[in-house]
């Protein structure tokens, strides 16, 4: 399933780069939308480009059809991006801990100047996800999308409030 987010948040581009390249973006954020940040697992800044995996962890309930094929207490995954400082622009992809022949996800953000001038960033985020599993799958996909949406517009909204350095 195809989804795409567009948002505007109240910093310049090159900071909102910077936001997701930085530990400090997800070390503390409090859970929402039942998700929650356990670690951020590797960081790496090469100044042009910045590597950083998050592990994550879902503890929201679920339907009796998602814990036939999945144990809720293992909906742990990383989530691997690669963030491109001259390109303002990020690559990610979801590496579940567990069942990972059930679960593909994979997209990019997008940072360009906001109509409200230097300070504004446009942020559109691009993803598809796909969960591999008959009947259900869709259904599923859907659940999982919109909890998505929720959460990177909250996570988007917050990057004015990352230090800096």
């Amino acid at each position: 399933m195809r989804f795409s987010i567009d948002q505007n948040v109240a910093v310049a581009p090159e900071a909102a780069v910077a936001a997701y390249g930085n530990p400090a973006f997800y070390e503390g954020r409090p859970e929402r939308d039942n998700i929650s940040v356990l670690e951020v697992v590797r960081h790496e800044d090469s100044g042009a480009r910045v590597l950083i995996e998050v592990r994550f962890k879902f503890s929201g309930s679920v339907s009796s059809a998602v814990r036939a094929i999945v144990d809720p207490h293992k909906m742990v995954w990383i989530t691997r991006t690669e963030i491109l400082v001259d390109e303002q622009r990020t690559t990610w992809e979801v590496l579940p801990d567990h069942y990972p022949d059930r679960l593909t996800s994979h997209g990019s953000y997008q940072f360009t100047a906001g109509p409200a001038g230097p300070d504004s960033t446009d942020i559109k985020v691009e993803g598809d996800l796909k969960v591999h599993v008959p009947i259900v799958g869709r259904t599923v996909e859907r659940v999982i999308v919109s909890g998505l949406r929720s959460y990177i517009a909250a996570e988007v909204m917050s990057v004015p409030d990352v230090p800096l350095g």
